[in-house]
């Protein structure tokens, strides 16, 4: 059994949305009046600690009972596991600062615990409705349906202004079956993903291609007046653009990572620092348009899923100026230098393939103890298997370059 999330578009009518605004707006005065009792809280003083039950108690905050209990209780739970990590119980002080959540954030969401909706009964897939309690049916598009067993929902609402409901589901999920094939992937930026068989994935560059669009739409939102409704559609305007950005990197990304969990068992990678890498002002817009992280991420858990093996290197293995081959370290190796030979065996790499090789050895070598030996028999019988197929849609084929077979 394993928990999968499904995410569908919502349509709410313009009461349904009305409600929907009211429950975000108070699970984040909520959540605001938990942070700001903890950040008052001391040991000798008096205990500070509100609930939902106190503020619905109270005369000034008498809307509070008319949404849904359910996320009310679900946001104070979230907040109890999450104060842990804030807490050092055996010295009583507090470590760092909560955040509050920002009305201006336009980023508003709540959680209903499964119980609370009778568990699969509340999703109609007929007429593609979702019930939700003090709520008439709301309208759903429901494009993937689901056998498990309904854990949670969250609403939410993105700053274009659009609805999503997410469904979590505990479902039994069909193994992949076994390829006998391993595979090392050298992230980049002029490739997103090469691969150690030769195979290089282009980086699309999302964001790249809608800079000047979105720079125009940016430049008219600087001239609205503030407050205005004219300022509010145009920020909405900049807020679809930057949606579909997402979208598009987010599609690419499920693509690339379900077609390498389909057809490697071992997948390696290595550990990097995103977090530091970004503070580089000169590479950090390419690296978070790349979105390497979430490519990652998405691999991750659909190894987990489907039973292949994921693996991190270590970061700081030197995999760029190591014959794949022979295991010679060569010299310092500036990124402009794309193509070199080993002075030890004559061997010529390039520079991203040679990585990407490197890191399934090391891989491989840390899964399972392998000698060299061992891992060059390894190689020699994942040479007899067949070619992989490269993915469906024809954008990424578009995108995948055969540089060079295995």
């Amino acid at each position: 059994m394993a928990l999968r999330a499904y995410k569908y578009r919502a349509y709410p009518t313009k009461e349904q949305a009305e409600f929907l605004s009211q429950n975000f707006g108070c699970v984040r005065l909520l959540w605001n009046k938990l942070v700001s009792a903890f950040h008052s809280w001391s040991p000798n003083g008096p205990n500070p600690y509100v609930s939902e039950k106190t503020l619905k108690d109270n005369p000034e905050y008498f809307f509070m009972n008319d949404v849904i209990s359910y996320a009310l209780q679900q946001k104070r739970m979230d907040f109890d596991e999450t104060k842990k990590q804030y807490f050092n119980k055996k010295r009583k002080v507090q470590i760092g600062k909560m955040k509050f959540k920002s009305k201006s954030s336009n980023r508003d969401s709540f959680r209903i615990p499964g119980q609370a909706l009778g568990f699969s009964a509340c999703v109609d897939f007929d007429l593609r409705t979702i019930k939700l309690p003090k709520m008439s049916p709301l309208k759903i598009i429901i494009d993937r349906k689901f056998t498990g067993t309904l854990k949670s929902v969250t609403v939410s609402r993105n700053p274009a202004g659009q609805y999503f409901v997410s469904v979590l589901v505990e479902e039994e999920i069909e193994l992949k079956r076994n390829t006998g094939r391993s595979i090392g992937i050298d992230l980049g930026l002029t490739h997103l993903a090469i691969l150690s068989n030769g195979i290089k994935f282009e980086n699309p560059r999302w964001f790249r291609e809608s800079q000047a669009k979105l720079k125009k739409a940016q430049q008219h939102l600087a001239r609205k007046t503030k407050g205005s409704n004219r300022r509010k559609k145009q920020r909405i305007k900049v807020a679809r653009i930057h949606q579909k950005i997402a979208n598009q990197r987010n599609w690419f990304h499920h693509n690339l990572s379900s077609w390498l969990v389909s057809n490697f068992d071992v997948i390696c990678t290595e550990d990097l620092s995103v977090k530091n890498m970004v503070k580089n002002h000169c590479l950090s817009k390419s690296i978070s348009d790349a979105g390497w992280s979430s490519l990652v991420s998405m691999i991750s858990y659909k190894s987990s899923w489907y039973g292949r093996t994921f693996h991190k290197i270590d970061r700081w293995e030197p995999t760029s100026k190591t014959c794949s081959c022979c295991g010679a370290k060569a010299e310092a190796m500036n990124l402009s230098i794309r193509e070199w030979t080993c002075a030890s065996c004559g061997a010529s790499h390039d520079r991203d393939i040679n990585a990407a090789q490197n890191i399934r050895n090391k891989g491989l070598a840390d899964l399972y103890s392998l000698t060299s030996d061992e891992l060059a028999d390894y190689r020699r019988r994942e040479e007899v298997r067949p070619e992989v197929e490269l993915p469906k849609a024809s954008s990424m084929k578009r995108l995948a370059d055969l540089y060079r077979k295995a």
